[in-house]
């Protein structure tokens, strides 16, 4: 497979300084003195306390460190690897899918101020996060009470709502982006779907100048495929150039039709009923997974393209992998699934997603309750959660996978 020519404007475009990002980084906790409180108690939970939680409570938790606020399913794309827009008529009956039953600003609101003592970062996500109709007065109650705001992105948005962003203080924005022209507008199924992602990144940096503002800081995520492995290389110049501060790549998630089988199987709605379970079946729907194309014969290539990305990202910005695998854990990742990884995810401990109609789920169309119904306290640590992380304790499901939560080194 050729190695594509890199942009000329990227190679063009001069190396930013290596203390840029972490200066700005102390200047975004100087505006919000209790970004330091959350960022340390990240790493607390991460190094020390999540470690004391399974081995000392038997499914209990501290509170969470991160909350995944999943404001609407509404997308303006149409990605080949994401199962929302294959829900367009909604076959499953999946609430959160209804944009009729998204929350409305008040339960949001009223989940952060329960959540407030301890500060969880928030990630702002959906579907396309900045089409919930409350996006701009949420942004302000969440900055309003010092919550530490990661937004998630496409990007073709972003530039109705950069300076607001900026304004707001909001301390990190990530931007999918899976490669140059023709293979993001491919991938993302619009055309048009570059140049407004561009546009917006562009807005984004320039009201960020314009304000003389430190954040946020910019990152784009990048997912490995088969369309976008010949550009890779390309995306560190292209990020560059785009005055982005981190670029991260990110390994497949992914899955296959027979593992998939395989999961439902275990976690099938007897088992769920028998464990205390509440499941919405089946846990991994036809539709709700990306089977990947890459063959034994795309992996030296791929090797070659991290490699290139790497030294290309000297002195231009921060290079990022996720999850980080060793260079020889990289063909067994993408070739076989009985390869045998950790068995350890600490995601139910790190935090959770409440889905758009205020469903509280770790994950694989499990339910642990509703925010809309239920104080959060009682859901993190209720009868579901408890029981959940007690199984995951033993050994993950089938369906875990390729998933980027759990520990792969």
């Amino acid at each position: 497979m050729p190695n594509q020519p890199p942009l000329p404007e990227a190679q063009a475009a001069p190396a930013r300084p290596k203390s840029s990002l972490s200066t700005r980084a102390l200047k975004l906790m100087w505006r919000n003195p209790r970004m330091a409180h959350t960022l340390l108690r990240e790493e607390y939970r991460k190094k020390i306390g999540i470690q004391l939680d399974r081995r000392f409570r038997d499914g209990l938790s501290g509170p969470p460190a991160n909350l995944n606020l999943n404001l609407t399913r509404r997308c303006n794309l149409k990605c080949v690897m994401c199962e929302q827009h294959r829900h367009a008529s909604d076959p499953t009956g999946l609430p959160w899918y209804d944009p009729r039953r998204e929350l409305p600003l008040s339960t949001w609101v009223g989940l952060l101020d329960q959540v407030a003592a301890f500060r969880p970062r928030l990630y702002l996500t959906g579907g396309e996060p900045t089409l919930y109709p409350h996006f701009a007065a949420l942004l302000t109650e969440a900055k309003r009470r010092g919550f530490v705001v990661h937004l998630q992105t496409n990007g073709t948005l972003l530039d109705r709502v950069a300076d607001s962003v900026v304004a707001q203080n909001v301390e990190m924005v990530t931007v999918s982006m899976d490669g140059p022209l023709e293979v993001h507008d491919a991938i993302r199924g619009q055309e048009g779907a570059f140049r407004k992602t561009c546009a917006g990144i562009r807005a984004l940096v320039a009201a960020r100048d314009r304000q003389r503002s430190p954040g946020p800081i910019i990152l784009i995520n990048c997912v490995i495929s088969k369309a976008s492995l010949p550009t890779l290389d390309q995306m560190v110049l292209l990020a560059h150039e785009l005055g982005v501060d981190i670029l991260q790549v990110q390994h497949t998630i992914f899955n296959t039709a027979a593992n998939v089988a395989r999961h439902n199987r275990a976690l099938s709605p007897e088992f769920a009923a028998r464990e205390g379970l509440d499941l919405i079946p089946p846990s991994i729907p036809e539709g709700e997974y990306y089977e990947s194309e890459l063959t034994p014969a795309d992996l030296p290539f791929l090797l070659s393209q991290l490699k290139q990305a790497q030294r290309l990202a000297q002195d231009r910005l921060k290079l990022l992998f996720l999850p980080n695998l060793p260079l020889d854990l990289i063909e067994p990742y993408y070739l076989d699934l009985t390869h045998p990884f950790s068995q350890e995810c600490n995601a139910p401990w790190k935090g959770c997603g409440i889905l758009p109609d205020g469903t509280v789920s770790p994950c694989l169309h499990l339910v642990a309750g509703n925010i809309a119904a239920q104080p959060f306290a009682e859901i993190w640590n209720g009868p579901k959660m408890k029981r959940f992380r007690q199984i995951i304790s033993r050994r993950l499901f089938p369906g875990c996978v390729r998933c980027c939560s759990r520990s792969f080194p």
